[in-house]
């Protein structure tokens, strides 16, 4: 409980803490707006932020896109990593994976995509079996759910199988960049996935508003068609929020 002592910043995030705890802001609301919280509890700006920092801190609350502070969801999400490149499935939802995984799971999915041209890095020219500083197409996605952010994905092509494409251009291709690939003669049949947790360097604790000591599972996909590799997908993900789903069939050879 708050004392007079206390400062002010302490004693308007303890009442915040006391109403979202009671019910009263639930999770998946939105707090009230900073200028009302300065009327309400007599406060500068400076102390309201201190308030709604020490939530965030605990892990309560995040900043939205529009800078808006929302309650946390305390609910995993289930990243399907075995069906998100099954091409007919996409093909039938006529959306993204990722998004129609989200949506099945009663959650509102966004993403921010930006697209560049790089020299390929020793590691991703390997994965792609080409020489190291040739050019790749890499689109990168922030991705948002409930307005939270949620998870990155960078994946990586060579420049020459897709440049001229929808595919260099930073916007959603609605049946999802795998479909589309298909349509263009380039169907990946077989995949590779890598599959480690590491702590999240400052760009993404900030990008993905990581809590302190929580890891990222990260996850690299090598894509291929018949004739070899065509993308390298990296996939971030904070372990407090998601869960790395795969379903593995069982064949008669199996041990």
């Amino acid at each position: 409980m708050a004392t007079r002592s206390e400062p002010l910043y302490v004693q308007l995030a303890t009442s915040l803490r006391a109403k979202i705890q009671s019910g009263e802001y639930p999770p998946g609301s939105k707090l009230p707006s900073e200028r009302k919280l300065m009327e309400v509890y007599d406060a500068s700006r400076n102390t309201v932020r201190l308030g709604l920092q020490r939530l965030v801190a605990e892990g309560l609350v995040f900043a939205s896109q529009g800078r808006a502070y929302m309650v946390h969801r305390q609910d995993v999400l289930v990243y399907n990593s075995s069906r998100s490149e099954d091409h007919n499935r996409r093909l039938a939802a006529g959306v993204d994976a990722w998004v129609q995984d989200i949506q099945e799971q009663g959650r509102t999915p966004s993403q921010e995509i930006s697209v560049s041209i790089e020299n390929a890095g020793p590691s991703i020219a390997q994965s792609l079996e080409m020489e190291p500083g040739e050019l790749v197409l890499v689109r990168r996605r922030l991705r948002f759910v409930d307005d939270q952010p949620w998870s990155t994905e960078d994946s990586y092509y060579p420049h020459e199988l897709v440049k001229n494409t929808p595919i260099a251009e930073p916007a959603d291709i609605p049946e999802g960049v795998i479909a589309y690939m298909a349509s263009l003669g380039h169907k990946q049949t077989r995949y590779v996935d890598d599959v480690t947790a590491v702590m999240p360097n400052p760009k993404q604790a900030a990008e993905l508003a990581v809590e302190a000591g929580i890891p990222l599972l990260v996850r690299t996909r090598v894509g291929y068609t018949e004739t070899g590799p065509v993308r390298v997908t990296i996939t971030a993900m904070p372990t407090d929020r998601n869960v790395l789903r795969y379903e593995l069939g069982t064949g008669e050879n199996d041990g």
